[in-house]
């Protein structure tokens, strides 16, 4: 007895301090692309009682448990019988276990074959049979039992083998994956299907005539002819795994058994074929959603490499800014800054060209002159190059302190770069990257959803600037050394990039940014990153949004002299892109301002213009998000929280909403519940 309570309570403790039967090992979610499949075979696949067909519930514990709903954890007649069974064969070759042992070993013990765990089995037992319902455990055993493969449940496995849903499985494939459950590796489908078909044979040929509606002689034959879905898997999804592996940690997703759907387009990924060298991506500019890339994560993401070339528009961005402009006259002669005697890639001289001309055809000298010119010395020019790239618009990466920048030594991943471009389309804005846009429980509950957000907003750039810089970057595209990307039909603006280990092109249109790199000796951009970068470009096409980039017709005149707000009819009419506008005007106004003005935009268009109405529907549908009503996109899509709340009336009702939101954001938005606490002081 002493030894029975010692045991008994040492298991309790043990059970207590467990977690539940329904944790899943954090390994095994389910990631999707954007359209919903797969990006990796399912492991693991949460499916609720009500949903498991009635008969692979009688088919399992008529197999497995036959006396589940009777007994209270353990089934002493069956533990009579395999303990006789095991005396006589001198070792243990027989479980007699219950559907409810089996959970608390798939959980809580290992497969090891002792006393020890035999006995802990049983103690378990009881204790998980008074916690839990006959219900609650027998869909727990469902969901986790091992099917072999890496795969834990019949959910998964329903789909790993058979490519279907559960719900949808037919009475032979039912009695396979039964099968299966005795002996997962001997049982193998995928080794040894003709042991997986006879083992489900076998299960077939134990269940009473009465289980079944056709016969057992027609089931035994569609067993026969049975085909197992084969295995859908490609290793270069693997590195897509690692990086949503690492976004679930930055929004804190703990656990498993999640249901996780990405900004991954499964066309564009799947079209485009890289080498152990070539690194690229593709991103929304205006969601900032990552739509696909190829190569390494490490590279792609966190490498560091010199960018060459493709740094340039940066600076003659700030030129522009400056009162330079396309036609500006540059020297292009022999120089030397100190020690440093750059040349330019053909080892000639013009003389001189234009602003246009040097960055359409890449020529160093003028540029390296440029770039000298931006402050008032070579060396203030430098500091404020780095201050705008890494500052301002936020390049994370190695900077040199001289003026070997102008051509590129800086060293940045092509993610960064990536973000960075987008400026360019954006006049000044930088969405935040994502790759997780929804992410659901086992039991099918939205839990996680994921709006676009803008990171940066770059002060100081006029668009006036951005669209010079656009008309140049076209051109690079058309002209200059970015031919080979060019694609009939879509709107690719772009820069090359070449340094002494890697050649790139980081190319955008309306829509998406793209980067391509390439790593190796020698390279030329023009005939290795940049045809990657136009077969990458040509996919947009098809499976992309392919717009074109914002052109500010007359910008200074539709900022200044016509606003839409005040004539919208007028804006409109002279070619003015709305959406454009909203972008750009977003953050300046108060949100209930903003929301009136654009409401009584549309008052006066609505007959007119039906349908760029649509556009500004579909535009407030994604960015005019009412605080009340979604507090979580109206912090995201940057509105000021404080301005909000100081232009409403902050009743009794309003104050308990107030109150509710701040304890969901306090922790998230620490700043924002700042905020409110202040209101409600």
């Amino acid at each position: 007895m002493a030894i029975f309570f010692a045991l008994f309570f040492y298991i309790y403790d043990y059970y207590n301090n467990s977690t539940s039967i329904f944790l899943v090992d954090p390994r095994y979610n389910t990631y999707l692309f954007d359209n919903g499949e797969q990006i990796l075979s399912t492991k693991y696949k949460y499916v609720k009682l009500d949903e498991i067909p009635p008969e692979l519930i009688y088919f399992l514990l008529w197999t497995e448990d036959r006396e589940f709903y009777e007994h209270n954890g353990i089934n002493i007649k069956a533990m009579t019988r395999a303990a006789l069974t095991n005396i006589k064969n001198f070792s243990i070759v027989q479980g007699g276990s219950t559907l409810t042992q089996q959970l608390a070993k798939t959980v809580y013990l290992t497969n090891e074959r002792t006393i020890k765990r035999k006995i802990m089995d049983i103690m378990l037992s009881f204790f998980l049979e008074r916690s839990y319902t006959k219900e609650e455990i027998l869909e727990a055993y469902v969901n986790s039992v091992y099917l072999g493969n890496d795969i834990s449940g019949f959910g998964a496995a329903a789909k790993r083998y058979y490519g279907k849903d559960l719900q949808s499985l037919s009475y032979e494939e039912m009695l396979v994956l039964i099968g299966i459950i005795n002996g997962p590796e001997v049982y193998n489908p995928y080794k040894y299907p003709e042991r997986a078909k006879n083992q489900g044979m076998i299960v077939l040929n134990s269940l009473p005539n009465n289980f079944i509606i056709e016969g057992k002689d027609i089931l035994t034959g569609k067993i026969d002819k049975m085909v197992f879905y084969p295995q859908t898997y490609d290793e270069r999804y693997l590195n897509l795994i690692y990086r949503i592996k690492a976004e679930e940690e930055n929004i804190g997703l703990k656990g498993g058994g999640y249901t996780i759907k990405t900004t991954f387009n499964k066309n564009l990924f799947d079209s485009v074929t890289v080498n152990s060298s070539t690194s690229a991506i593709v991103i929304n500019n205006k969601t900032g959603e990552i739509l696909s890339f190829w190569g390494g994560e490490y590279d792609v993401f966190y490498s560091q490499q010199q960018v060459g070339s493709a740094i340039k528009p940066f600076y003659y961005l700030l030129a522009l800014e400056n009162g330079y402009d396309k036609d500006t006259t540059l020297p292009d002669q022999p120089m030397k800054f100190g020690d440093w005697a750059p040349e330019n890639f053909d080892k000639t001289y013009r003389g001189t060209v234009t602003l246009e001309e040097a960055l359409v055809d890449s020529i160093n000298i003028p540029s390296i002159y440029l770039a000298s010119h931006i402050d008032i010395s070579p060396q203030r020019s430098i500091e404020t190059i780095k201050n705008f790239l890494s500052n301002i618009v936020g390049v994370q990466g190695k900077y040199p302190n001289d003026l070997t920048l102008a051509l590129g030594t800086l060293e940045t991943s092509p993610y960064e770069f990536t973000k960075a471009y987008s400026i360019f389309p954006n006049y000044g804005l930088i969405p935040s990257p994502y790759i997780i846009t929804e992410v659901y429980d086992k039991k099918g509950n939205l839990i996680y959803k994921r709006h676009p957000n803008i990171e940066r907003k770059i002060e100081d750039i006029s668009n006036d600037s951005y669209a010079a810089m656009n008309t140049l970057m076209r051109k690079v595209v058309l002209e200059g050394t970015g031919q080979r990307a060019n694609v009939l039909d879509l709107d690719l603006h772009g820069k090359t990039g070449t340094s002494d280990l890697s050649a790139w092109f980081v190319g955008y249109t309306g829509s998406e940014v793209l980067t391509s790199m390439v790593k190796g000796e020698d390279l030329l951009s023009s005939y290795t990153a940049v045809p990657l970068a136009r077969e990458i470009a040509t996919s947009l096409l098809y499976y992309g949004q392919s717009e074109e980039v914002y052109v500010y017709l007359s910008l200074k005149s539709i900022q200044e002299s016509i606003s839409f707000f005040e004539s919208p009819i007028d804006f409109v009419s002279t070619g003015g892109n709305v959406v454009g506008y909203l972008n750009s005007v977003k953050l300046d106004y108060p949100f209930k301002e903003l929301e009136k003005n654009i409401n009584s935009a549309l008052r006066e268009i609505q007959y007119l213009y039906p349908d760029v109405m649509k556009e500004i529907e579909q535009w407030k549908k994604e960015n005019l998000m009412d605080f009340f009503q979604d507090p979580f996109s109206f912090i995201q899509n940057g509105y000021d929280l404080e301005s909000y709340l100081n232009s409403i009336t902050i009743d009794k009702d309003t104050q308990e909403k107030l109150m509710e939101i701040y304890n969901q954001i306090k922790y998230i938005y620490p700043d924002q519940s700042k905020i409110i606490e202040k209101i409600l002081e």
